[in-house]
């Protein structure tokens, strides 16, 4: 499992991508796949941001709305939106994103780290040039 402080102490590759309306992010190393909006099985005692279950190359694997899963208001999927499947040790979970962004090289001292450690979000990448990319603990948002 790739380390999140890893990534805030050291730097690396952040998978990069928008969800109502702001760019987040996740180390590349946690991140297993990128696909299309699959179809889900609705689990009926599921919190409101899990959408259910889908089959990613025979496994069951639950999949959350990530802007429900951050506390953000609903919004509306289409033709962009995706699944980004993150894997957290050996159980994965998919995330439905507005849309994926790049793969940015990120240096370790662009990374202002969140002063909230339990939170969802570990750190921030700030660049004068670009927007603000909040990045993600995979841990934290996957845990149901």
């Amino acid at each position: 499992m790739a380390d999140i402080y890893e990534l805030l102490d050291n730097g690396g590759q952040l998978l990069t991508f928008f969800a109502g309306g702001e760019y987040y992010g996740f180390y590349i190393l946690s991140v297993a796949d990128i696909i299309e909006m699959p179809e889900f099985t609705v689990i009926p005692t599921a919190p409101p941001y899990v959408l259910g279950l889908m089959n990613h190359r025979g496994k069951a694997v639950p999949v959350m709305d990530l802007r429900l899963r951050l506390g953000l208001p609903q919004g509306e999927y289409d033709e962009r939106s995706c699944v980004v499947v993150i894997e957290v040790n050996t159980m994965q979970c998919g995330l439905v994103v507005d849309r994926v962004s790049d793969v940015e090289n990120i240096t370790a001292d662009m990374i202002a780290r969140s002063p909230a450690d339990a939170g969802l979000v570990k750190g921030f990448v700030i660049r004068d040039d670009k927007p603000k990319i909040s990045i993600l603990d995979p841990g934290a948002v996957a845990r149901i």
